[in-house]
């Protein structure tokens, strides 16, 4: 190991200036949420790791002492008090190294809590550098400083060296040939986020004629509403030199750079591709794969934080409940739990048909999981007769009494057992509100909730045959079974209630939710429906109007929605701000103008 202690400040300043080569390092090392003190150790074992690499330069994620995502607490005058304790504490540590130090903390700039970068060395603090305009925080606890005297650029006291946050990669970015860019960020992670990502830093390193590492929260982030992967990455010259594997704990990774052969240029960038998943079939493939994987990651981080024994989950025989119980699988595996720690509950009711019943128990047996059935129907039938029902009566109160038993069932059984509820809701469901207010639109953690219906039907094929051949055969079989709540009695033993009868294809609905929330409206949605899917225009449009009417009038269930982390697309109350008593009255107008232009 290289030891540069004693090194004077002229001497450290030339370490930039050199033709030789800089070994850049980046880390992610497991963080504990609102603990500095325990942070600020995973930070200096972080830098023993780069002193033992022979790093030049090191980068830690953004807020990595408190935790990105710690809330309004960051403003809390304890918790800045203690993150400039830990601070102290890893200035220290590199007292006697060459290793400049980069690491994101909340800081207190002209009377307010910012998100901001220490560059440390030395066993000093040279700079504190607050986010810019151009930076990029998804938890934004304090607006962005204007540029000016205040505001401090990237530039820091030390030549040729950059620090900055990690949200400016998406940006153009301002040329600086032959500099080294410390990239702190707190970008989570989505299914397609990785590869967004990865090209980005590669082209922002061309750009801008620098050499960038770059290091993003890990998995001890809270996944109340995220998920992040601890990526880290060193690019230069348009290249990717070094990376993590997404979801690593303790993510590391180093490379050499050469600043005199340094230069921006222009690069070739492909436009981001539109849609949940690519349109490439090998892409695609991936990025289903990648959004199981951080189900998997969110579902073990809430898991191990309220050391739940297991799971239970609901089972119908429907695809909700298929992949929610993989995931169940997944983290359980990951947790060396075992699986005998995952009871599936199958609750049949008025309207079950054998076909799901089996399926449910076949794969929950196939899986290695407990199974348990428990019919809803005495206790309905009881409810009814307390409520003055008449069970003759298939309203909303008959539908609603089974959804509402059935999670009464499930929260008792994870209270009885120590179990963590994994809810099975999906991202279409919550945006048509096709749920039982109080019923299945309630759980302890949801991990279906931001992935569209149309997407967890790709996942679930994606994903089956990593779990046996058994396991598959019936997945294959639940895929091929009409969506269905199954509440109102079946038909001659076939399913009776099929969903996109109702209310229209989830294709179209899908295809609604992702332009709307890009801020389409009606007319072009419309237009973008029939241009792209194979319906006809009077389909179309009586859809559209399904779905424009039920995510208005459905929005009081998202705003209390249980937790769920983001891996795809979310309108929960974290990510879409909505008021659920506000008039459509502006957009059903453009919707009944699509009428008379037909006509």
């Amino acid at each position: 190991m290289r030891n540069y202690g004693g090194i004077t400040m002229s001497e450290c300043m030339l370490a930039t200036q050199s033709d030789a080569p800089v070994r850049l390092a980046a880390a992610s090392p497991e963080i504990v949420l609102g603990d500095p003190k325990a942070n600020a150790a995973a930070a200096i074992s972080a830098i023993r790791r780069a002193e033992k690499a022979e790093a030049d330069y090191l980068v830690l994620p953004e807020l990595f002492l408190c935790g990105a995502t710690l809330g309004s607490l960051m403003e809390h005058p304890l918790m800045l008090n203690a993150c400039r304790e830990a601070l102290g504490a890893v200035a220290e540590a590199t007292k006697h190294t060459w290793l400049f130090v980069s690491i994101g903390l909340p800081y207190m700039v002209d009377g307010r809590v910012r998100s901001c970068i220490a560059l440390l060395r030395g066993g000093r603090i040279y700079a504190v550098i607050p986010a810019s305009r151009g930076a990029v925080n998804p938890f934004g606890f304090a607006p962005a400083v204007p540029r000016g005297a205040a505001s401090l650029s990237t530039l820091t006291p030390i030549p040729r060296l950059s620090v900055g946050f990690a949200g400016q990669i998406f940006a153009k970015g301002e040329p600086r040939e032959g500099h080294i860019m410390l990239l702190s960020g707190a970008i989570n992670a989505t299914a397609k986020s990785y590869g967004a990502v990865r090209s980005s830093l590669a082209a922002y390193s061309a750009r801008t004629g620098m050499a960038a590492a770059m290091a993003l929260p890990s998995r001890g982030e809270s996944t109340t509403a995220f998920v992040f992967d601890g990526y880290c990455a060193i690019a230069a010259n348009g290249e990717i030199l070094a990376e993590s594997e997404p979801l690593s704990r303790d993510a590391f990774v180093y490379a050499d750079v050469c600043i005199d052969k340094l230069s921006a240029f222009e690069p070739f960038t492909e436009a981001e591709e539109e849609g949940y998943v690519s349109s490439d079939p090998d892409k695609a493939q991936a990025q289903l794969r990648r959004l199981f994987a951080l189900q998997r990651a969110a579902l073990v981080r809430r898991a191990e934080h309220i050391h739940a024994k297991g799971f239970v989950i609901g089972v119908s025989g429907g695809l909700d409940s298929a992949l929610a119980l993989l995931v169940a699988c997944a983290a359980a595996d990951e947790m060396g739990i075992g699986r005998g720690m995952i009871t599936g509950v199958s609750m049949p009711g008025f309207g079950t048909t054998s076909r799901t019943k089996n399926n449910s128990r076949a794969l929950v047996e196939a899986l290695g999981c407990k199974y348990r059935e428990i019919s809803v129907a005495a206790a309905c039938r009881e409810h009814f007769a307390n409520i003055g029902h008449d069970e003759a009566n298939h309203n909303s109160v008959y539908e609603n009494a089974q959804a509402r038993e059935r999670t009464k069932i499930l929260l008792s059984i994870a209270n009885e057992e120590g179990l963590l509820d994994v809810g099975t809701g999906d991202l279409s469901e919550a945006a048509l509100g096709w749920t039982t207010f109080g019923g299945d639109h309630l759980a302890q953690y949801g991990v279906n909730a931001s992935v569209p219906k149309t997407i967890i039907r790709r996942v679930v094929a994606a994903v089956g045959t990593d779990f046996g051949a058994d396991a598959d055969a019936i997945l294959r079989d639940i895929l091929a079974t009409p969506v269905s709540p199954e509440l109102l009695p079946a038909n001659g033993g076939e399913i009776s209630q099929k969903t996109e009868e109702l209310v229209g294809s989830y294709e179209l609905h899908d295809l609604f939710l992702y332009y709307f929330l890009k801020g389409k409206g009606p007319k072009e949605l419309y237009d973008i429906a029939l241009g792209t899917l194979d319906f006809g225009e009077e389909e179309v449009y009586r859809t559209l109007g399904t779905f424009l009417r039920r995510f208005f009038s459905q929005q009081f269930k998202r705003n209390c929605a249980p937790e769920a982390p983001l891996v795809c697309l979310s309108i929960a109350p974290s990510v879409w701000n909505m008021p659920s008593d506000m008039a459509s009255a502006a957009f059903m107008a453009e919707y009944e103008r699509i009428k008379r232009r037909q006509s």
